[in-house]
């Protein structure tokens, strides 16, 4: 479904599904039957740079470029969102929101925009363009400290 949304590749459901063991949160859906997907990445020091780069793989990053159940968490790159419908593409914006506030606020951020809806969206929730590493990668620094998200 995210596939034929964006027009586009994604990384393949064994890839995603390594990704998660790893992570302990990476997948999450939407709806009954799903209607949407994102994809959140936490990376590694070595994941950050390596997006920062050009060197992250995105549809199958090298173990060394992810955080391991939440630990030693550097940053986080959005894989994808995407909905079938405005209302699950709602859902999904809303969703991602509140894991960037709630979860990853302290973290930068990093995601491509695939498409132009993609583009626009980054920039309406204030990511910023970034020359250089991956084509088309937008930029959120954090927002929040370590004291303010546990306040």
């Amino acid at each position: 479904m995210a596939e034929s949304l964006i027009d586009g590749k994604l990384a393949s459901v064994d890839a995603i599904s390594a990704m998660n063991v790893q992570t302990g949160m990476t997948a999450w859906v939407t709806g009954e039957p799903v209607d949407g997907i994102f994809l959140t990445i936490p990376l590694s020091a070595d994941g950050e740079a390596a997006v920062r780069n050009g060197s992250y793989v995105p549809a199958a990053p090298s173990s060394e470029h992810l955080a391991t159940q939440g630990k030693d968490v550097a940053a986080f790159y959005v894989g994808v969102y995407a909905g079938s419908s405005r209302e699950a593409r709602k859902k999904i914006m809303t969703a991602s929101a509140v894991l960037r506030v709630e979860m990853f606020g302290v973290f930068p951020a990093y995601a491509r925009g695939a498409t132009e809806d993609g583009r626009r969206s980054m920039l309406s929730l204030g990511f910023q363009e970034f020359e250089g590493g991956l084509p088309d990668l937008f930029f959120q620094p954090p927002f929040q400290t370590v004291l303010d998200q546990t306040s």
